[in-house]
């Protein structure tokens, strides 16, 4: 019994040991998922994939499925790429990947549908949108019309986009370079411009290289546009009518309208050069309603229509003055009412001061009326008719009696505010003033006109309005609003690295409302805590990761306020790691290593990342790991080294984007135990353990 279980055994050892290479004796496995086309160009493509065992590489490939073509590479590897080149512009082309080493050969056709790719055009430029309209300036001859270049090109360079002209940009002329694109191989790129301002009709955009060597041209076509603005308000207002995208130099005319009947005077001029105009037309005095600006270009002697913008006119009243006393009388005057509108009346503080006021032809009217007994204070002046309704017509404020007017109306707090009363008893006493209830200038005294003047400075304060009130000893207290504005009163320091800490004292926010902090568009981490009730701010957090130089530091709270001040970003450098195993020139005999180094301390989560190079310099990567949390590392059995000389070097980073230079590096030698002689050694086991067999079953047979 014991004879057949040491020879199961020995034979069991002997398959585990010679099975994985009778595997190979099929051939090499090619990893289906893993064949891939990269760096396609008009005229080349990469075809890669990878194998179970080093083998070597060959592409067939063609333009039908029969293909007739191939490329082949001799070294064995496991990872292949062959790049194919000579191919022509926007062809399909299909292929087949082969690999062959000294047990067998292996091909995968994609299971007889064979893979395929199409190669790039050589060059071409198409735009989006093909045709528009300028709309509007938004800079000097530069239109708010993005245009969207879509490029093709068949190999890595500098490429220019050009309007009109093959040439750089020329201001004057509006023409020249609108866009550049640096191509790293070839393929499609895409880039946007502003439709530079420009004359009706087509326009050429090329796509050329960078010494302005014309590759391909496109063609965008330009339609006149007219913009207004505004587009409604009362008799009287200037609307600026722009004109773009007219021939150059054409005769142009604007007319008013109000369904077939012209109003107000007509304009004319001549577009420049670019086919633009703009002139400024008041709005006459006319009735209220919908009126049409009609944008008219000469085409040889004929005027054409080449734009109709419609403006409505709109009611409005004003009063002269726009305060007084008591008894003071005062005119209103209407325009953009209905033409002939009876029965106007005019308000004060809703009563009727006076009524039955009729409109003319143009919508116009003007009354007298006096101011009742009132309170010193605001009150609204207003007007309606019989077409005219009051709530179309804006309201007219109107100051009265006993008042105060503090300057500035929008302050900081620290800032001196002055505060103006009138209307208050002539030589009247103990006039004081409160913000927010709180007496902040006390004493004062009228003049023999009822007016007087004091400041005081602006405490603590919320977001926002707050009262400020006066009353005398006869004059009862009348008030008005201050706004107060968020402000950084200071940061300190005012630079520093992601990570540094910062402390940040404020004013003038709003009350009890949670506060956030960004630098350069980054939220600062953690819980910032609330403003106090008084809208002081003091707040300490850490810079976030961001670009290194000046920033915008922005804290704002939940109720609206907010403020910023330029941050100085500081590059903050990490002391570099040390490495320890494996030492430098050692020698190893596994492939799976185990790399440690000194690690450094801080304020900060460290991680380290990992490279090892088969050279120096590092120029290329053979195994790269990040985001290592401990002070060592080991590779995994699927990323074991094969044979060779490797170099290694480690960084730090925190969790704040800081970095420390490379490490010094380190060299090694891997010199894994090769498959066969684990499989000579298995054999002098098996042999030893059969001998050992033999003898005891000999030896219980002699006794």
């Amino acid at each position: 019994m014991k004879r057949i279980q040491a020879t199961v055994i020995a034979g069991l050892l002997l398959l585990m040991l010679i099975l994985p290479q009778l595997t190979l004796a099929a051939g090499p496995g090619i990893v289906h998922e893993s064949v891939t086309v990269s760096a396609i160009t008009s005229s080349s493509a990469t075809i890669t994939w990878t194998t179970n065992t080093s083998a070597d590489s060959r592409v067939n490939y063609g333009t039908i499925t029969a293909l007739g073509q191939y490329k082949s590479d001799s070294n064995n590897v496991t990872n292949h790429s062959v790049p194919l080149t000579g191919l022509n512009p926007d062809t399909k082309y299909y292929f087949e990947v082969e690999s062959a080493d000294a047990s067998g050969t292996s091909i995968d056709n994609n299971s007889g549908i064979f893979y395929s790719f199409t190669t790039r055009p050589a060059y071409s430029i198409t735009l989006e949108p093909a045709c528009g309209v300028c709309g509007e300036l938004i800079d000097v001859k530069t239109c708010n019309e993005v245009i969207k270049v879509t490029a093709v090109v068949a190999a890595a360079g500098t490429y220019h986009v050009c309007w009109d002209s093959i040439k750089e940009w020329d201001l004057t002329k509006s023409e020249g370079v609108v866009g550049t694109f640096k191509a790293t191989t070839a393929g499609s790129y895409t880039l946007v411009f502003f439709l530079p301002e420009a004359k009706k009709g087509n326009h050429t955009v090329y796509l050329t290289t960078e010494t302005y060597v014309e590759l391909k041209k496109a063609t965008f076509e330009i339609f006149p546009s007219v913009k207004i603005d505004p587009e409604e308000g009362p008799v009287g207002t200037a609307v600026t009518i722009n004109c773009y995208g007219f021939a150059a130099l054409q005769d142009i005319r604007v007319n008013f309208f109000q369904g077939e009947v012209k109003k107000g005077e007509e304009k004319t001029g001549k577009a420049d050069a670019k086919g633009s105009w703009e002139i400024s037309y008041t709005i006459p005095d006319t009735p209220s309603g919908g009126y049409t600006f009609k944008v008219e270009a000469k085409e040889g002697t004929v005027w054409v229509t080449r734009g109709s913008k419609y403006f409505k006119v709109t009611p409005k009243i004003t009063a002269t003055p726009d305060s007084g006393t008591v008894g003071r009388t005062l005119k209103v005057e209407g325009t953009g009412f209905a033409e002939n509108e009876r029965n106007i009346q005019v308000t004060f503080d809703g009563e009727v001061r006076a009524a039955n006021i009729p409109a003319n032809e143009k919508g116009s009217w003007d009354a007298d009326i006096t101011i009742p007994p009132r309170k010193g204070g605001t009150y609204i002046i207003g007007a309606s008719g019989t077409v005219t309704r009051a709530r179309d017509v804006p309201d007219v404020e109107f100051i009265v009696g006993a008042g105060i007017l503090v300057e500035p109306g929008l302050a900081y707090v620290g800032d001196t505010i002055t505060v103006a009363g009138g209307g208050f008893l002539p030589g009247e006493t103990g006039i004081k003033v409160t913000f927010e209830g709180k007496v902040v200038a006390a004493d004062v005294t009228a003049d023999r006109t009822g007016c007087w003047e004091t400041s005081f400075v602006l405490p603590a304060s919320t977001h926002g309005d707050n009262r400020v009130s006066a009353s005398g000893r006869t004059t009862a207290a009348v008030e008005t609003t201050l706004t107060t504005r968020a402000g950084i009163e200071s940061v300190s320091p005012i630079e520093g690295a992601p990570g540094d800490s910062v402390t940040l004292i404020g004013s003038g926010f709003s009350g009890n409302k949670k506060l956030t902090v960004t630098v350069a568009g980054k939220t600062v981490s953690g819980d910032l805590g609330t403003t106090k009730s008084n809208g002081d701010v003091v707040i300490t957090f850490r810079v976030p990761a961001s670009t290194a130089g000046k920033q915008t530091l922005v804290v704002k709270d939940e109720g609206g306020a907010e403020d910023s001040v330029t941050f100085t970003v500081k590059t903050k450098v990490l002391p570099s790691p040390l490495p320890i195993l494996p030492q430098d020139e050692s020698k190893l005999r596994s492939g799976i290593v185990t790399f440690q180094w000194q690690g450094i301390t801080g304020g900060s989560e460290i991680t380290y990342t990992l490279q090892i190079s088969e050279t120096a310099g590092f120029t290329s990567i053979s195994r790269s790991s990040s985001g290592i949390e401990e002070l060592s590392t080991q590779l995994p059995k699927e990323y074991a080294l094969p044979k060779g000389t490797y170099y290694w070097r480690v960084k730090a980073v925190d969790d704040y984007g800081n970095e420390s230079p490379w490490s010094d590096s380190s060299s090694f030698t891997a010199s894994p135990i090769p498959t066969w002689v684990w499989v000579v050694v298995g054999l002098v086991v098996l042999i030893g353990l059969m001998v050992v067999a033999y003898r005891e079953t000999k030896f219980k047979v002699t006794e």
